[in-house]
Formats: structure tokens, C-alpha cells, sequence
């Protein structure tokens, strides 16, 4: 085995206690707040996009796009179990 791993870029005496470049996804928002983007600042930009009920027949999904300045932003889809189906408009 150690003829196989030499010359590969194995060291047998890696260093474990030099940190690591990975973080996990989640460490972000439990380390520092995350982004800085607090729920109320979140809420208070969903507020000011302009809403527009495109879809809204009897026994079926309501569709609502959330738009600013006439794009898209986000498209909110109310199921008829009271869930919200959320999707995002990244251009």
C-alpha cells in the first residue's frame, strides 16, 4: 500500500490540527448571524414588491407573483392545504 500512495500526493503524516478550508453550509448562520439579513429587514423588502394574483380558479392552486418594478421576483403558489409553495426569480 505505501508503494501505491507514494508519489501521489498522500502524506502519511498529514496535519491534523492545521484548520481545514471546508465549512459546512450551515456553520454560517450559527457562527456571526449569517448574512446580516435579519427577518424583519427580509419581511420589510417582500413588503415593498408590487403583488399580482395571475391565477385563482375554484378547486385549484392560487398563484401570486411577487414582482419589482415589473420583474419578477418571486412567485408564491397557495396550496389548497394552507401550505405556500415559494419560488425565487434569480436572473
Amino acid at each position: 500500500m505505501q508503494n501505491y500512495l507514494s508519489g501521489r500526493g498522500y502524506d502519511d503524516g498529514a496535519k491534523a490540527d492545521t484548520p481545514s478550508s471546508f465549512r459546512p453550509f450551515l456553520e454560517k448562520n450559527s457562527i456571526g448571524g449569517g448574512d446580516g439579513n435579519s427577518q424583519n429587514e427580509i419581511n420589510a423588502k417582500v413588503n415593498e414588491l408590487d403583488s399580482e394574483i395571475i391565477y385563482n380558479e375554484a378547486n385549484c392552486p392560487k398563484v401570486e407573483v411577487l414582482s419589482e418594478e415589473g420583474v419578477p421576483q418571486k412567485i408564491i403558489i397557495h396550496l389548497e392545504d394552507g401550505r405556500l409553495l415559494e419560488i425565487g426569480c434569480r436572473y
